[in-house]
């Protein structure tokens, strides 16, 4: 192989262009490590990766895959075009994250089937509004919060571990 007159190997255009598309090689691969490493750290800003009821009549009756009756739990009504649900989202989502997996539940009031009206006598209420926080304990309806600022201090308690709702 020639050298230039510093002393440098003269490199042919195959090798060049081998150790190009091997650098451009590394590259994707260390973006798409790196892309699939920031998803999964946020993963839980997702509604998602959450457990979702679909039915208003399930709200009050939910079970493991066991079959076994979960007593203890929380649902989260909201909706996509709630600006105040958009507001409180990643507070929700980063309590939901920390809390066990059938302790946390989300209802879209947008996609949910069935009738609302014994859901809305067993809470108290006329009209499904979000944000809501329903809570069931010993698998009875327990406490009902409505708007960001109930529902965002309800959240404190419940991540402090002080929210007598849950145990």
């Amino acid at each position: 192989m020639a050298t230039y007159k510093k002393g440098y190997k003269k490199q042919n255009s195959e090798i060049l262009l081998l150790k190009t598309i091997v650098i451009i090689i590394i590259s994707v691969i260390l973006i798409v490590g790196i892309a699939f490493i920031i998803g999964s750290m946020t993963s839980w800003k997702n509604y998602s990766s959450y457990n979702t009821i679909d039915d208003y009549s399930k709200v009050f009756d939910m079970e493991t895959e066991d079959e076994e009756p979960i007593l203890d739990y929380i649902v989260y009504l909201y909706s996509d075009r709630c600006e105040s649900c958009k507001d409180i989202r990643n507070d929700v989502l980063g309590v939901a994250k920390d809390l066990e997996k059938d302790k946390f539940y989300l209802l879209n009031i947008a996609s949910v089937e069935g009738e609302s009206d014994e859901f809305l006598e067993t809470i108290g209420k006329t009209t499904v509004s979000t944000p809501t926080l329903v809570v069931v304990k010993d698998g009875e309806f327990y406490e009902v919060f409505v708007g960001s600022n109930d529902i965002s201090d309800v959240l404190e308690l419940v991540e402090d571990g002080t929210y007598s709702g849950l145990n």
